[in-house]
C-alpha cells in the first residue's frame, strides 16, 4: 500500500497568501437569479445528450456554485464532461497524449462583458494545432467530433455559442513527468498526493484503455484523474470564468508509451491563460506553482 503523500504547511502558507492577496475587490455573494441563463443552456445540453446515441455523461461539475459554497464567489460557469469512447480510443491511438484534451467539454459561463449567458468549447481544429496531428491521423474523426457537438447544442441560439479568437495551441503548453514506477504505483501515489491536500475534491475517473477494449482498440494504458480545489478555483476564475472549460478541474493524464514507461501529464496553467487571453492572477499563479511542485515530488525516485 502506497502511504499518503505528506501534507504540504509550506504550499499552504502560500495558498493562504494567495488568497488574501486576491480577496481584494468585490466578494459579494452572486445573486441566485445570475444562475438562470446557464443552468438553462445546460438543461438543453443534457436533454440533447439524453437523447443521442453513443454519449455518456462523465461529469456535470458547477464551478460556481462550488466556490460560493466556500467563500470564492465567481460568475457563474458549469462545464458538462461528454464521452465518445469510440472517437476517444481512435484519436489516442493516433497521439496518446490527446487524452488530455479528451473527453469533449461544453462550457456554460456568464460572459463578463455582456453579462449574458454563453457555451464555449475546444474545435477539433484545436485538436489539430495542440498535438500536431496529420490528415492521416485524424481521417474522418473531424466530422464525428463535429457532428458531436452540434448534436449537443442543438437548438441553442447562435448568438449563445462563444468561440476562442485563437485556435491555436502549441505543444509546450502541457507538463509531462516521467514516473520512475510501474503504472498502478504511479495511479496510487498521484491519488495519495491529491488526497493530502485538505482542499480538493474527486470529479470522476476516465479509464480510455478499458474504454477502448470494449471497442475492440488496443491503446496502451491511458487513464484520466479529474479533480480540484474549489476554493482557489473560484479565485483563479473570478475574472476568466472561461478557464473553466481546460484549467478546472484539474485533469491529469496517467499514460504508458509502447515500451511501458510511465508518465503524468497535466496542462500548465499559465499556457492556457495565454491563448484565452486572460489575466495572470496571483491564485492562478499558486495554482500552477502548488501542480508543479506538488506532483514534481511525488514522482521523484525514493
Amino acid at each position: 500500500m502506497i502511504p499518503k503523500a505528506p501534507r504540504k504547511p509550506f504550499l499552504a502558507c502560500i495558498f493562504v497568501m494567495a488568497v488574501l492577496l486576491t480577496a481584494c475587490g468585490d466578494a459579494d455573494p452572486v445573486d441566485a437569479r445570475r444562475y438562470a441563463g446557464t443552468d438553462a443552456l445546460v438543461q438543453l445540453m443534457s436533454d440533447n445528450l439524453a437523447a443521442a446515441s453513443g454519449l455518456r455523461k462523465i461529469a456535470d461539475i458547477d464551478h460556481a456554485r462550488m466556490a460560493q459554497d466556500v467563500g470564492s464567489p465567481m460568475p457563474p460557469a458549469r462545464v458538462l464532461i461528454i464521452s465518445d469512447t469510440a472517437l476517444e480510443a481512435q484519436l489516442i491511438k493516433s497521439s496518446p497524449l490527446v487524452a488530455l484534451d479528451l473527453p469533449l467539454r461544453l462550457l456554460a459561463f456568464e460572459s463578463p462583458a455582456e453579462q449574458s449567458a454563453r457555451v464555449t468549447y475546444n474545435s477539433f481544429d484545436y485538436l489539430v494545432s495542440r498535438y500536431q496531428l496529420s490528415p492521416e491521423q485524424t481521417g474522418d474523426l473531424r466530422q464525428v467530433y463535429e457532428s458531436n457537438i452540434a448534436e449537443l447544442t442543438k437548438g441553442l441560439p447562435k448568438e449563445a455559442i462563444a468561440t476562442f479568437a485563437n485556435d491555436q495551441m502549441q505543444p509546450d503548453g502541457i507538463v509531462t513527468i516521467q514516473s520512475p514506477f510501474g503504472f498502478e504505483e504511479t495511479r496510487q501515489r498521484v491519488n495519495a498526493a491529491i488526497d493530502s491536500q485538505d482542499d480538493t475534491v474527486h470529479f470522476g475517473v476516465v479509464d480510455f484503455q478499458a474504454d477502448a477494449k470494449e471497442q475492440g482498440i488496443d491503446i496502451p494504458p491511458s487513464y484520466m484523474i479529474l479533480f480540484g480545489a474549489p476554493g482557489p478555483g473560484g479565485k483563479a476564475m473570478a475574472d476568466a470564468p472561461t478557464l473553466g472549460l481546460d484549467g478546472f478541474c484539474q485533469k491529469f493524464l496517467l499514460w504508458q508509451d509502447e515500451e511501458g514507461q510511465t508518465y503524468l501529464s497535466f496542462n500548465d496553467l499559465m499556457a492556457l491563460v495565454e491563448r484565452q487571453d486572460a489575466g495572470k492572477s496571483v491564485a492562478l499563479r499558486v495554482i500552477n506553482f502548488r501542480l508543479n511542485k506538488t506532483f514534481g515530488d511525488t514522482l521523484a525516485a525514493d
